[in-house]
């Protein structure tokens, strides 16, 4: 795996992609959502079981439901968490780029020495090395898009690699 310096790296979490809210507040919203569901869920589920439901639509609607509470706290403590490290972000450090776009999805780093250019368009960033260009989109707030951007930009400056900014054409 790549060696890097935690000192010499710098995360940059993707996070919900809500502009009109803060991150903490989303996080937050989930968590009383998906706590609220499971509460809901669970008093509904043991109130036709104790009731003797013969209609088991109800109580198979009712799991559904807790299975959507669990989704819901899925999403506030893995997806919108700064620390996890299944949340959507990209790692910039001195030897290369960990980019993560997706929770589900693996993580790809790319080595700053076979980078020949990188290109910085609207909310994704386009990578060119030897295989070819390959672009990553993303999904995040403007100020967290411009902030990768610079930081992306610093870097590959330093590290002599032509920088393109698709937006400025």
């Amino acid at each position: 795996m790549e060696t890097q310096s935690i000192e010499k790296s710098q995360r940059i979490t993707l996070g919900s992609g809500d502009s009109s809210m803060s991150e903490s507040t989303v996080r937050k919203l989930n968590y009383i959502a998906g706590g609220l569901m499971m509460i809901s869920s669970l008093y509904y589920i043991i109130s036709f079981i104790n009731a003797g439901a013969e209609d088991s639509f109800k109580i198979i609607s009712g799991i559904l439901f807790f299975v959507s509470a669990i989704m819901f706290l899925f999403r506030a403590q893995f997806e919108l968490s700064p620390s996890s490290k299944y949340a959507p972000h990209f790692l910039i450090t001195q030897n290369g780029l960990k980019i993560k776009i997706g929770v589900l999805k693996k993580p790809e780093f790319i080595n700053w020495d076979e980078v020949k250019k990188v290109e910085l368009g609207y909310y994704k960033i386009g990578i060119k090395d030897k295989t070819g260009l390959q672009y990553f989109p993303y999904k995040t707030r403007k100020e967290t898009s411009i902030e990768l951007k610079r930081a992306i930009e610093a870097v590959a400056a330093q590290k002599g690699i032509e920088v393109e900014n698709l937006l400025k054409r």
